[in-house]
């Protein structure tokens, strides 16, 4: 992957600049074996451990932030989704068609802008009975990396039941139609556009065991801080590949206090992101990771991941603003990237909670 960097950066850059979808890196990631490796070698993939995962969705995130979060988000679903592809043929044909290189698998839940479904927002989708299945009935927004994606797990609640249910659902049935809505200020190359369900039709099996696609694991955040530290980690390399100009008077960037201040402290952040994500990763490997320590980490890696971002900006001084210069996408993306969940003030209630159960006086 790491050979390849230095193309998504370029590919990814001008898909930015030109609020598109990089459809290029999605064939050179597919071709490098990016889709296969989180699945089971059951099922033909690669099983990677989670630790190597974690770092390929950080080195993707380093040359093409948008284009890691549609890596990060395949990482995360598939890990899980695919785990036992003997629970059904929908779930074997999907797996071998992802191994064959059909495309990258997400989760559609999001029905609103604002109001996530994790914090009450509606949830309307329907799924009708049919002969042999359900009809799929629905628009999904944020629907991230959506024209590369092969299949999806669509959240949807079956007639004549109240509980949310999850369908394998393939992108390029006839009755599925994408609608270019993913007009944002970062990570634009995610292209998490709109997708509607017309009457989609998916057989008996494709309906998914809860087991298999719940979000509160310990692993989805995880891989978001991955993704964060893919951010610091790129713009950080702007200085460190020799980015950083001569000035006027023909002082090096070492021999000016100011700038060696504000990439001492990037520095500094920077070791702190490695070692929680590194750390982190190492403990859900080895089950020792709890949701509420996870999503604290996603929370720190992002807090630090931003002084990287910042102190890198401030080193590069006004240059840094400019349309025309790489520092300014990670500071958007990163920027935007805060709004992935868990949020903020929840991770920090439930860390506060997890310590003060601890308290012999809590009831």
């Amino acid at each position: 992957m790491a050979d390849l960097s230095g193309k998504l950066f370029e590919l990814g850059s001008r898909a930015d600049a030109d609020n598109r979808f990089p459809d290029s890196s999605i064939r050179l990631l597919i071709d490098a074996g990016v889709a296969r490796a989180p699945l089971p070698r059951s099922a033909g993939g690669d099983e990677l451990d989670p630790r190597e995962l974690a770092r390929l969705v950080t080195t993707v995130s380093a040359a093409d932030p948008g284009l890691g979060l549609v890596v990060a988000m395949h990482v995360v679903h598939s890990r899980r989704v695919f785990a036992d592809v003997s629970v059904s043929p929908t779930l074997a044909d999907a797996a071998a068609a992802i191994v064959g290189g059909s495309g990258f698998v997400s989760s559609l839940v999001s029905e609103n802008r604002s109001i996530a479904p994790a914090r009450g927002g509606a949830v309307r989708a329907r799924a009708i009975p049919t002969n042999g299945g359900w009809l799929l009935r629905t628009r999904k927004k944020y629907a991230t990396g959506i024209s590369a994606l092969s299949h999806a797990v669509v959240a949807a609640t079956i007639d004549g039941e109240n509980t949310l249910s999850h369908f394998l659902t393939p992108i390029d049935a006839a009755t599925t139609r994408i609608e270019k809505t993913w007009d944002v200020i970062g990570l634009r190359t995610s292209g998490s556009d709109d997708i509607i369900f017309e009457d989609t039709f998916v057989p008996t099996d494709a309906q998914l065991p809860t087991d298999l696609v719940s979000q509160s694991s310990p692993w989805w955040s995880v891989v978001l801080a991955g993704l964060y530290r893919g951010i610091a980690e790129g713009a950080f390399r702007l200085i460190t590949d020799g980015g950083l100009p001569t000035q006027a008077d023909g002082a090096a960037p070492v021999d000016i206090p100011r700038v060696r201040g504000h990439v001492g402290e990037a520095a500094l952040s920077l070791l702190t992101v490695r070692s929680l994500v590194d750390s982190a990763a190492e403990r859900f490997a080895t089950g020792e990771l709890s949701p509420a320590e996870s999503a604290t980490v996603k929370l720190a890696a992002h807090r630090s991941a931003t002084e990287v971002v910042d102190r890198v900006g401030r080193a590069f001084g006004t240059a840094s603003v400019w349309q025309t210069h790489p520092w300014q996408r990670y500071f958007r993306d990163l920027r935007v990237g805060s709004h992935n969940s868990p949020s903020e003030d929840t991770t920090i209630d439930q860390l506060a909670r997890e310590v003060l159960s601890s308290d012999p006086r809590t009831p």
